[in-house]
């Protein structure tokens, strides 16, 4: 149960500094299209909405308390040093290159998660450059 609550805490945490940062987006245009940070900001109400329904429902079934097992303490290891790298990804967001900073942390999300580390790093380093270069065509 508590481990539920503090997941969606986390998750409403996260949905409300994305929500603020993307007010930094470029605003709509004058003829009443909205601007970029319109989406994001609909995604994090979503989630956070989502978030408070979990926690309501976390809060309502009152499971018994069930003793931790590895596996568990395993997951909650790899859960903190997801939310870790996360931070640490957004921390750093304005001072590394875009491509850098998803290829490290795709890479890092692979080695936490304990994935194929053959077929897993060329599609982590390769992806962001995919979407660079996608994103940028839109652009020019």
């Amino acid at each position: 149960m508590t481990g539920g609550i503090i997941v969606s805490i986390l998750g409403i945490v996260l949905s409300i500094a994305a929500f603020i940062n993307a007010f930094s987006f470029p605003g709509g245009t004058s003829d009443g299209v909205p601007g970029a940070g319109v989406f994001p900001q609909a995604l994090c109400i979503i989630i956070i909405v989502i978030n408070l329904i979990l926690i309501f429902w976390e809060w309502k079934a009152k499971k018994p308390k069930e003793p931790m097992t590895e596996a568990h303490k395993e997951g909650m290891k790899r859960l903190g040093m997801l939310i870790a790298a996360t931070a640490v990804m957004i921390a750093v967001w304005g001072s590394v290159h875009f491509i850098i900073i998803c290829s490290v942390y795709l890479i890092l999300v692979g080695l936490i998660l304990k994935q194929n580390m053959k077929t897993f790093i060329p599609g982590a380093i390769v992806a962001p450059h995919s979407y660079s270069l996608y994103s940028s065509s839109f652009l020019t």
